[in-house]
């Protein structure tokens, strides 16, 4: 275990952040919050504080493994949620300790749910640090990192595939951190198209550009208390429902379009299935909600809103979802689980995950009726290896312990088993909108104990980071030196 490298990292990680928090003290100049500078300026005291006690300067061995990624990953994560939360105190618009690091953790890990009823009252600034913390959530912390600074290419790796969605990570070039910077590349040009689109349809500067860091987060934090309701906006509907699916595609797909190998991003498996699942589903919840809004048209429109929202684990909302009918609930909720695309900024447990569940299921079921065959999982025509297939199957089955143990939690402390489920479904997921008919997709979290909050936090962290890099945290064998 290379403690020295650990410290290192967590460091740096908080000098990067420190980093950040200027672009939202920018902002508070422009609108004349001077009080509002200080407490960015307090907040980047402590990250500076943190980050040049652990990593004064680089240790001798940098080297990380397996172990330490996970490590890092975990507690950076933690960390930067720990004190993110800062200015929300500071402000005084979140007094609470605990409901600003519930918030602050939602927006990094893009969950979405907020415990602020009154969001139009915040300051300007903490509207977009709010924003900020979806748009770093989305593509990584550490992926930024990786992108920006220099790191051995084994090292790198080790944070790339722990931070990064989906059960594998590929290197889009040879280099991690040319990998890296591509991603960042092309999740930038996106946000910025996305502003673009949105000035063009008469949203304001301010919004478009905390609605797009939001979007491109899969985050769904709005400015405005009725979430895109507010803009009465077929045009901006629309625009963030394609955006939202654009992020929620694997980026890798937008690489090889961009090197010109169009067959190769077609050709991709779960691209092709995810495009067709999404328009099935949109259709679906169109004709299971038609009599909640008059006429088929108007509920297309509002489903191809929401199936993406879901979908792409953003949350952004029209109307409350958990008001419709039943039968468009459960699509709702399957969409929820499944979530998007693996290398996406969204999530859930991940499309391909789903696609190798089922062909495993298949496999076994074959297998069982003719035992001398030799059947295997298929990935993009290519065969999974039985440790990759095992080790998605059982993520899915830790995937379901988990989501169980959480509802049982909060059950236990005092919410209704239908908010416990549907709380847990979207925290786990980073979705945000809770589907309890008891609580309402467009209600805020502020209602719930301060225990059922804790949960709650632990749920959204598990599930941005895929389980293990959290789980692990409390493993005392993954702090033992000869493990």
């Amino acid at each position: 275990m290379n403690y020295r490298a650990t410290i290192y990292y967590l460091g740096t990680i908080c000098k990067v952040i420190a980093a950040f928090l200027v672009i939202p003290a920018i902002v508070c100049a422009c609108y004349g919050e001077w009080n509002e500078i200080l407490n960015f300026f307090y907040t980047v005291l402590v990250f500076l504080g943190v980050g040049f006690a652990f990593a004064p300067k680089p240790p001798a061995d940098k080297k990380l493994g397996s172990k330490e990624g996970i490590l890092i990953v975990g507690l950076s994560w933690i960390l930067v949620s720990l004190i993110g939360a800062l200015p929300f105190v500071f402000d005084g618009s979140i007094p609470n300790y605990l409901d600003a690091v519930f918030e602050t953790v939602s927006g990094f890990t893009t969950t979405g749910a907020t415990v602020i009823v009154d969001v139009e009252s915040l300051p300007r600034g903490l509207l977009v640090w709010r924003s900020l913390t979806h748009w770093l959530g989305g593509m990584g912390i550490l992926v930024f990192i990786l992108a920006v600074m220099p790191a051995s290419d084994g090292s790198a790796f080790q944070l790339m595939k722990f931070e990064s969605p989906g059960p594998q990570v590929g290197k889009l070039v040879s280099k991690v951190r040319l990998s890296a910077a591509i991603l960042y590349v092309i999740y930038f040009a996106f946000t910025v198209l996305q502003v673009i689109f949105l000035l063009c349809g008469g949203v304001s500067f301010f919004d478009s550009f905390n609605l797009a860091l939001s979007t491109a987060g899969t985050g769904g934090f709005a400015v405005t208390n009725d979430s895109v309701a507010a803009y009465e906006s077929l045009y901006v509907e629309i625009v963030l429902a394609v955006f939202m699916l654009i992020f929620s595609v694997n980026f890798n797909v937008y690489y090889m379009i961009a090197i010109r190998r169009f067959s190769a991003a077609f050709r991709n498996e779960e691209f092709r299935a995810y495009l067709i699942y999404i328009a099935v589903c949109i259709l679906a919840v169109a004709l299971s909600a038609m009599s909640a809004f008059g006429n088929f048209w108007e509920a297309l429109r509002r489903s191809a809103f929401a199936v993406t929202s879901l979908g792409s684990s953003t949350g952004f909302t029209t109307s409350d979802y958990a008001q419709w009918s039943e039968l468009s609930k459960a699509i709702l909720t399957v969409v929820m689980l499944i979530g998007a695309c693996a290398g996406s900024t969204g999530g859930g447990f991940k499309f391909s995950r789903a696609i190798v569940v089922v062909k495993a299921a298949y496999v076994t079921m074959l297998s069982s009726i003719r035992p001398n065959s030799v059947c295997v999982v298929k990935l993009n025509k290519k065969p999974l290896s039985k440790t990759e297939t095992e080790g998605i199957v059982n993520y899915f089955v830790v995937y379901i312990l988990l989501i169980i143990l959480s509802v049982f939690l909060l059950n236990a402390f005092g919410n209704g088993f239908d908010t416990s489920f549907y709380s847990t479904l979207t925290m786990f997921n980073n979705v945000g909108p809770i589907l309890s008919s008891e609580i309402g997709a467009t209600s805020t979290c502020a209602g719930f104990s301060a225990a059922s909050k804790v949960v709650m936090i632990a749920d959204m962290l598990i599930g941005r980071l895929e389980i293990f890099p959290v789980l692990l945290l409390v493993f005392p064998k993954a702090w033992s030196k000869r493990f």
